[in-house]
């Protein structure tokens, strides 16, 4: 009798650890299947933080990134793969300063800078995605809105 009650404790001891086991790995598959799936996420619109820029902080400083990111903006014509990462680039600073004329500009000028920033996203993601016909559609569009704002600053 007495070994078959050792018996029976020993396999209750193994049932406990087989099923400590099972959850580690159930758990463990649960935290590597989020993870994969935040890797494969097929929002091809989520934008993507590639780089980091410090928030403008003065109206001088709004204005000299925002006169020399769109100069920059206009010089970009044949739109190929190079010049798509470049314009995807610049638009971090341009958003800065777009952001700081949305928060301290009110009436048409406030507008105005409002409706930049959402076609500089619509630059931003068209660049990042490598789509020439969007970026190029959004660009002009920029550019008609920047010019007058610009006589507006």
């Amino acid at each position: 009798m007495y070994a078959s009650t050792e018996k029976t404790k020993r396999s209750k001891g193994r049932n406990k650890t087989l099923k400590r086991i099972s959850l580690a790995l159930v758990t463990g598959l649960m935290s590597l299947t989020a993870a994969v799936a935040a890797q494969l996420d097929p929002d091809p619109e989520k934008p993507v933080q590639h780089r980091v820029v410090p928030d403008v902080t003065t109206l001088e400083e709004a204005t000299t990134v925002f006169v020399d990111t769109t100069a920059q903006l206009q010089a970009k014509t044949s739109l190929d793969a190079e010049e798509l990462h470049e314009i995807h680039m610049i638009t971090y600073s341009l958003e800065k300063a777009l952001a700081y004329f949305v928060e301290h500009s009110d009436g048409a000028m406030k507008a105005t800078a409002e409706e930049m920033a959402i076609v500089v996203e619509r630059v931003h993601l068209g660049s990042e995605n490598n789509r020439v016909d969007e970026t190029k559609t959004s660009l002009d569009e920029y550019f008609q809105l920047a010019e007058a704002f610009s006589t507006a600053l």
